[in-house]
Formats: C-alpha cells, structure tokens, sequence
C-alpha cells in the first residue's frame, strides 16, 4: 500500500468495460491514517493519476465500511451519519490524459464526537452516484481508506485469541510452517499488532524470528483479524511428488526435532500479547533414506569384517602348517 502506483480496488463492476477505464487510474495514498480532536477540522489532499489517453470524468462518493470477516476485507455501506457525513470533497473531477490532479478534501469532527475509531472511503467513480439511496449505481470504484481517531477517552484492549499452526498440526514433515493468529479487538479504535514470532530449539537458543504482520494491518474495533505468516522460504513439494524430490527438498531445507514458537505483539500505546506453541519436525523421508544408507553401510562393514576375520584364520593356518 505504500508504493506509489500501488492501486486499491474497492468495488469491481459487473461490467468488463468499466473496470478497464478505472485499472488506469492511480490514486496515492491508498490508506490515510489521520487522528483529530474533537471540533477540529482538517484539510489533506490526495493524488490522483489519469493513465488513460483520454480526458475522463470521475464522480465522488463516500461511504463507510467495517471489517468482513476474519480476512480485513472492508465492508462498505452507505451512511447518512459519522464520518462520511464530515468529510468534504468536491462532487466530481475531471483529468486530463497523463494529468496529475492533488484532490483536496476536509474532515470537520464534530464537537461532541465520539472518542475513538472512525472509518470512511473516498470513491471515484466514473458513473455518477444514484440520487436515489435503494439504488446501486453500476460501475467500478477506486478509493481511498481514511482510518481517523478521535482523541479522548480512547480504549486500547484485546489480545491474541488464538495461535496455531495452518491446519492445527504439531508434526509436520518439512518447511515451511504456516503460522495462523488471531487477534481481537475489543477496544473502541483500530490497533495495528506489531512483533515477532521468536523460533527456538530444543534447547532454548533462538533459531529466528519471523515479521508477525508483515503487512501492518489494522483490526478495527470489535472484530477479529486473522493474520499469517511463514517460516520458510521455499514451497514444499507436493504430497503427490516423487518420493527422492520430497527428500531433496528436506537435505537443503533440513529442520528436525522440537522447536517453540512464541508470538508477541504490542499494540496501541502499551498493549502487550503473547502466546506460544510447541512443535516437532520429522523429515521421515530423509530419515528413511538415511537409515537405509546407514544399515547398508553397516551391513557392507559387517560382510567386510567377517572376509577379514576368514584371511587372517586362513593365514594362520597357513603359518602354522595345517
């Protein structure tokens, strides 16, 4: 979200041909993190890129969203209070081919706003919005996330809920390992969850340690946000490959024996999570191999031994005159 060209898409149409007029339309940033207090007003702009060859007309809306799911995916509605309703931004822009346009925008906090989160999308739009609000009008949307915190009496509380392994298993054959955690906030404004998953041996000594939320993602207020990571770089092959592939693949990506996980966040101004996990790492098709190669040595140096103990029965002999 951070790259410049990076372009969030917030509703796809139904329709081909509109989609393709808004995938040449940048806009930067993609998510405004902003905190005011109450009765304040603030102004900001944001960029806007005509990638297109042609002049073209976008149309402006505003709408508020929460969190779908356990993904992060925002859910936008149309509202007709809090956020949406300060936010002031001219009714409709046109850009000229190749134009760079820095769209102005203001949000008046009321006075007696709640303390907290408050979260909104500025959409543009190249069909203009429905004056009737049953009615959806058809066309793709691009826009921008504003994610606001009224100062004041703000609650930061939550915590990890749950920590596991993808497919909640404690044995797993090679890398990678699919950590899975969720986190809940219980709390009246968004918290990022930042930190670590420390990996440590058997006996004690760290391993590594993973980026528990590589890509910064919010939780908003009284959801639960599910987030992954992985140790590993490397894809395993599939269960259905060659059996030697499977052992190739764990002699460079070795890993074997039981290991911790422990996961800890801070959050907010001084919110604190952690938990942990214990785990074993059985590569048995490398084991196997290995076995095997060590019996048929041992069975090689055991034959070897005997015809060595028959010469010297037999030079003995040999010497003794029998």
């Amino acid at each position: 979200m951070k790259s410049f060209t990076k372009k969030f898409f917030a509703i796809i149409s139904l329709f081909l041909a509109p989609a393709l007029v808004l995938n040449a339309l940048t806009i930067s940033p993609a998510r405004e993190e902003l905190t005011a207090d109450k009765g304040e007003a603030i102004s900001k702009t944001f960029l806007i890129i005509n990638d297109q060859d042609t002049e073209q007309t976008f149309y402006t809306s505003v709408e508020a969203f929460d969190s779908q799911g356990e993904s992060g995916t925002p859910n936008f509605t149309k509202a007709t209070e809090g956020l949406p309703t300060w936010v002031t931004v001219t009714d409709k822009v046109t850009i000229k081919p190749g134009e760079r346009v820095s769209l102005p925008y203001t949000i008046s906090v009321p006075a007696d706003a709640q303390s907290g989160g408050h979260f909104a999308a500025i959409f543009l739009s190249t069909v203009p919005p429905s004056a009737d609000s049953s009615q959806v009008s058809v066309g793709a949307k691009v826009g921008m996330l504003i994610l606001l915190k009224v100062t004041g009496d703000v609650k930061e509380e939550g915590g990890v809920s749950s920590f596991t392994i993808k497919g909640d298993t404690k044995t797993l054959s090679s890398l990678p390992v699919d950590f899975e955690y969720r986190f809940t906030n219980s709390g009246n404004d968004r918290v990022k969850p930042l930190g670590d998953i420390v990996i440590t041996n058997t006996l004690g000594f760290e391993v590594t340690k993973i980026n528990a939320n590589k890509t910064e993602g919010n939780v908003l207020p009284g959801s639960t946000r599910k987030f992954e990571a992985r140790l590993g770089s490397y894809e395993a092959p599939a269960a259905s490959a060659p059996f030697f592939e499977h052992v190739t693949y764990q002699m460079n990506n070795f890993a074997l024996g039981m290991y911790t996980a422990t996961l800890s966040l801070s959050f907010g101004n001084e919110g604190k999570s952690e938990s942990s996990i214990t785990y074993f790492m059985f590569p048995w098709q490398l084991l196997v191999v290995v076995l095997v190669s060590l019996l048929v040595v041992i069975l090689a140096l055991t034959l070897a031994l005997k015809k060595y103990n028959q010469w010297i029965i037999k030079q003995a002999q040999k010497a003794s005159g029998k």
